[in-house]
């Protein structure tokens, strides 16, 4: 996406606080929302590519009073599991043109999505792990939230990035990512090589002990489940509601990794490439999307051996 293009699109989106309140599996009953406004019956979404939510137990524990074999948007808003959690949505932008190590499969300009945690996980958070500067459980040479950016500053969880063209009506999800999960793995680690509860857990950024660290770790377990959940769910939820476009592209693990130019130990977990997007109800394709549909890709791939495989979603 051009920059000039990009900077008119977040110009027209709302500038008031945006909370994004998220509990487990609730992505089924945002696509489910979707489902029902074209398939008025729970026998019709059953035979749609949406059919496979009505199988979670969740859901199928929610659609158990339907006597009417149709899903109302009421039963649907009424869904909620504990334990669940608001987070605060942020928006930025990455890449350049001329920045060919942005990891953008094209050049241009990406949207950045933000999950941020709430007041009460930093709170906890300060309390717990005592850090010296902002985002210690994350890389400032990613597009996190820092200080400044906002009249508020929260810890960021994780991010997408999206590549939008709005002539062609589709979004391409660059990636979904978090340093924040990686780096707490490596906190839990070091806890547990910890003799006693009183023992330090220090480095250049905090300074903390293995009780409190605990403690934390304790706090944000529910979190560490569905991060990647919640953050493709928040990015669905955006292109729908806030860009109105329907169809949504997603990366192969294969073909991210080679128009990315991503390698060696810098790839990101195949998992979140495979088995997310097909949670998501995403089909797999050979077709490519039509922001990508030009012989430089065409000829990377290629050139690579690799298949134009995609991940595609049409709500």
């Amino acid at each position: 996406m051009e920059q000039n293009d990009l900077k008119e699109l977040l110009a027209c989106l709302p500038k008031e606080r945006t909370l994004y309140p998220y509990c487990q599996d609730y992505y089924a009953v945002q696509l489910l929302q979707i489902a029902a406004k074209k398939h008025q019956s729970i026998q019709a979404i059953k035979g749609s590519k949406f059919g496979r939510l009505l199988n979670k137990p969740s859901i199928t524990s929610l659609l158990s009073s339907c006597g009417n074999g149709c899903i109302s948007g009421e039963l649907l808003n009424s869904y909620w599991q504990e334990p669940g959690t608001t987070y605060l949505i942020t928006t930025g932008v990455w890449g350049s043109r001329s920045d060919r190590y942005a990891q953008t499969s094209r050049p241009g300009i990406n949207l950045v999505l933000r999950l941020n945690f709430n007041h009460q996980h930093d709170q906890m958070f300060h309390q717990s792990i005592h850090p010296v500067e902002d985002g210690v459980f994350n890389n400032w040479g990613h597009p996190v939230l820092q200080r400044g950016d906002r009249s508020y500053y929260r810890e960021t969880l994780a991010w997408s990035r999206l590549d939008i063209d709005l002539q062609l009506g589709e979004v391409l999800i660059e990636e979904i990512q978090s340093d924040w999960v990686r780096d707490v793995s490596w906190l839990n680690k070091w806890r547990q090589c910890c003799a006693t509860d009183e023992d330090p857990i220090h480095c250049y950024s905090f300074n903390t002990t293995a009780a409190l660290a605990g403690r934390y770790l304790n706090f944000v377990q529910p979190l560490l489940k569905q991060w990647s959940q919640a953050m493709l769910a928040a990015t669905i939820d955006f292109i729908n509601r806030e860009l109105g476009l329907k169809r949504i592209w997603f990366h192969s693990w294969e073909v991210g990794n080679c128009l990315k130019r991503i390698k060696g130990s810098y790839v990101p977990p195949r998992s979140l490439y495979t088995s997310l997007p097909r949670q998501f109800c995403f089909e797999l394709t050979d077709q490519l999307p039509g922001l990508l549909s030009d012989r430089r890709t065409i000829k990377r791939l290629r050139r690579g051996k690799i298949s134009p495989r995609f991940y595609k979603l049409e709500l």
